[in-house]
């Protein structure tokens, strides 16, 4: 998939922001909610993929983490460890958005 198609997660969170559909909202107010959804998702995404991986997946993951790592080096061994990745990060990601908009 060419990368000016690619859904981001920076996409992600403005789309939960939007759907959120907040009355006022500063950039300022803005910038910290899109960080903290950031964040979140990225700790629910992790929480998810090693609960999936087996106890030596999940072991090289820890090491891996410890290495403070880009997203694309760990989007890379989520698609190695893991069958059929994006449509389980698919999964999650509706997950998070599910819980998130307090839909679940």
């Amino acid at each position: 998939m060419p990368n000016s198609t690619q859904y981001t997660l920076d996409d992600f969170a403005e789309t939960l922001i939007k759907a959120k559909q907040y009355k006022t909202l500063t950039q300022e107010i803005h910038d910290a909610l899109k960080k903290d959804i950031l964040s979140r998702v990225h700790d629910f995404l992790l929480a998810k993929t090693i609960a999936k991986l087996n106890d030596e997946q999940a072991k090289s993951l820890s090491d891996l983490l410890d290495t403070n790592p880009s997203d694309e080096i760990i989007q890379d061994f989520i698609a190695k460890s893991i069958p059929e990745a994006p449509d389980f990060v698919g999964n999650i990601l509706f997950e998070f958005r599910q819980i998130y908009l307090g839909l679940a």
